[in-house]
């Protein structure tokens, strides 16, 4: 055979080059990769009891993220006594989170979400993710006050509880659940559908009525002083649209659709078709504008197509505005836009803008006096 006639340092150098490949290829693994943690085994029967022993000793948060939640017609099902269980601990004021699965075969893909018992924990003010029917949740997951894990093979069912042989872990980990965390919000963006609003200036279409503006953005010459200096108009309605979006969903920290946001900023024109490529890049530039030049957002940005973004807190004194004077509005310049938040900001604190001097202005809110004089003129303009 022709393996015979091989000289045998040639075998012994084509085994050493095959074993030198695959130590490269291999993953590799060190002591700095695993995370100090305690653990127990919760497997088969005992799953149940530390799962409802978890969530009634919830301080902050519960995250649940299950494949299959069987929420049956019996209320004393099991399953149906662990959501009352999250019922308990909103009532104790502890957010509760569930990411739900929506692919399974056989069943109407709306059929959780139209469960009783899920709308009535959304009403009771539980935060309920679907994910989106083309990917497949298989997640057996729960995560309490961000340090306590329940993870394993047990979905939540009756067989799950109290028939299966299921394997299950106990971990305390805050490290752990920091990133089991951070993993479900980057799996939200990529399971997200393309929604109704894609493609569209959904966050400029989308505004509550007012706006509360903190007053230390007026004030503070570092926030929207610099940008009417820099003539930053881009991060300053890029701010104002992030700020309503997170007025009018109640969260300082969501999900933002880049080609969405640029088209809600103008980027696209009638005479001048921009990608979808361009649009992202335009946000992004202008989002990192934001986090790194004026320090007033965090931002993670997922593929170039999506971000998670957070708005910095400023201050708890603010003054109200009508969105609709102060965003969509092309026919003011920045530096009037400026001076309009300058007026509602002093009807707030009941002064009244014509006993104060242009120069008495531009000392309070660190803008040179002609900037002001000509934002005055284009508002007696337009009145």
């Amino acid at each position: 055979m022709f393996i015979d006639k091989v000289p045998v340092s040639f075998m012994r150098y084509i085994i050493s080059l095959i074993i030198a490949i695959s130590l490269i290829i291999a993953p590799a693994y060190s002591a700095d990769d695993f995370l100090s943690s305690k653990v127990k085994d919760i497997s088969d029967r005992n799953y149940e009891k530390a799962v409802i022993g978890l969530i009634d000793s919830a301080k902050r948060s519960i995250v649940v993220s299950m494949y299959s939640i069987n929420v049956t017609p019996h209320k004393r099902s099991p399953v149906n006594l662990l959501l009352e269980n999250l019922f308990e601990a909103r009532e104790r004021g502890v957010k509760v989170e569930l990411y739900i699965n929506t692919s399974f075969r056989n069943i109407n893909k709306s059929h959780i979400t139209l469960s009783p018992i899920i709308n009535e924990l959304e009403k009771a003010g539980c935060i309920i993710h679907i994910i989106a029917s083309h990917k497949k949740l298989h997640d057996k997951l729960v995560i309490v006050d961000k340090r306590y894990i329940a993870e394993g093979s047990t979905n939540w069912s009756i067989s799950g509880f109290r028939v299966n042989f299921e394997s299950s872990t106990l971990i305390d980990s805050p490290d752990l659940a920091k990133i089991k965390l951070q993993r479900l919000e980057r799996l939200l963006i990529k399971s997200k559908l393309k929604e109704e609003h894609a493609n569209t200036p959904y966050y400029a279409n989308k505004l509550p009525k007012r706006l509360s503006i903190a007053n230390t953005l007026l004030l503070d010459r570092q926030y929207f002083p610099q940008m009417v200096t820099r003539h930053d108009e881009r991060a300053f309605k890029l701010y104002l649209l992030l700020l309503a979006h997170s007025q009018l969903t109640g969260n300082d920290k969501f999900f933002l659709s880049l080609e969405d946001m640029g088209l809600s900023l103008g980027v696209s024109s009638s005479c001048c078709k921009v990608t979808n490529t361009a649009l992202r890049r335009e946000v992004i530039r202008s989002l990192k504008n934001l986090k790194k030049r004026y320090n007033l957002i965090d931002v993670e940005f997922f593929y170039g197509k999506n971000a998670i973004v957070k708005l910095n807190s400023i201050s708890k004194e603010a003054f109200p505005i009508r969105s609709d004077s102060i965003i969509n509005l092309k026919a003011l310049s920045l530096r009037s836009k400026f001076l309009l938040l300058i007026k509602a900001y002093l009807k707030a604190n009941r002064e009244d803008i014509d006993n104060i001097t242009t120069l008495a202005l531009s000392e309070r809110f660190s803008i040179d006096e002609s900037v002001l004089r000509k934002a005055g003129k284009e508002l007696d303009l337009l009145d």
